[in-house]
């Protein structure tokens, strides 16, 4: 990774994303291979537990559940701030709507609160690499998107290197500039956010951010075969619903019958059928 870089690491369960997030922690040794820090050997530090430049967001939280909001909040700041402590607190606790009582118990919190803390708590350390795991899986809709934007306005002011586990590759492609692919405790892709969703080189990837049409080659109307975005895996041909157009698909199928409309997030699906009898899936504008 280059300094500054953020690297998300998407995947199914067991891939081992957070064993690699381990590794880069300190906390668990690699069977080959070293991790390090810092640009040129005479100056690369070994990345062992405890490094003061790396601070990790575990999908436990890692917090003190029996000491307040204001000590977890203040756990990894170098140096006390003194006059400037209440203020700090009461400003991150905003931020991460937390409430405005710093006196209360880490304990007494939800599980999305907790996590929210615990970032917090990572930010005001200031940490130089930044380890995440899952850190948006306890967070929906508005909270979500405010965390998001804080944290990418927090690392585009201090340049600090993330490395973050994601649950949704759409959150990968909001905020990493690469994405690293893991199946088996093996990185099977990488490269830049745009490239992963634009050509996957697995399947899996190819129906990361949702329902797609996926067919044999062969089977591929002559005219959409060579569609500007769609992407080939072998045999198979792929194109994702928001780059086909109704209109595009029944000048190449002739008339399609509506099968089903619902929803995939924000977005409005349509799945409609061709003369053939083969399904395609639209989404509408």
């Amino acid at each position: 990774m280059e300094a500054g870089q953020v690297v998300a690491l998407y995947g199914p369960s067991g891939s081992g994303k957070s064993t690699l997030l381990s590794i880069i922690a300190g906390q668990v040794f690699a069977d080959s291979g070293e991790s390090w820090v810092g640009s040129a050997r005479p100056n690369r530090d070994r990345l062992i537990a405890g490094h003061p430049g790396v601070v990790w967001v575990k999908q436990d939280f890692g917090l003190s559940p029996y000491r307040s909001l204001r000590d977890n909040l203040l756990d990894l700041v170098h140096g006390r701030l003194e006059d400037q402590e209440d203020r700090i607190v009461r400003r991150i606790m905003r931020t991460l709507h937390l409430g405005m009582d710093p006196s209360r118990l880490a304990h007494s919190l939800s599980g999305g609160e907790q996590q929210r803390l615990s970032i917090g708590r990572a930010l005001l350390g200031r940490p130089k690499v930044l380890l995440l795991d899952e850190p948006f899986s306890h967070v929906d809709g508005f909270l979500k998107e405010r965390l998001i934007q804080l944290l990418k306005a927090w690392q585009r002011k201090t340049k600090a290197t993330v490395v973050f586990v994601a649950h949704d590759a759409r959150d990968a492609m909001r905020w990493a500039d690469r994405i690293d692919v893991m199946q088996q405790g093996q990185i099977v892709e990488s490269g830049p956010s745009y490239q992963i969703y634009a050509a996957p080189k697995t399947k899996p990837m190819a129906y990361a951010w949702g329902p797609i049409n996926d067919f044999v080659l062969s089977r591929v109307p002559g005219g959409l075969r060579a569609h500007e975005n769609a992407f080939r895996q072998g045999r198979r041909w792929f194109l994702r619903p928001e780059h086909l157009s109704r209109a595009e698909l029944e000048l190449h199928c002739g008339p399609c019958r509506e099968l089903e409309r619902w929803s995939e997030g924000s977005a409005n699906m349509l799945r409609l059928e061709s003369e053939s009898g083969q399904p395609w899936i639209l989404r509408l504008p």
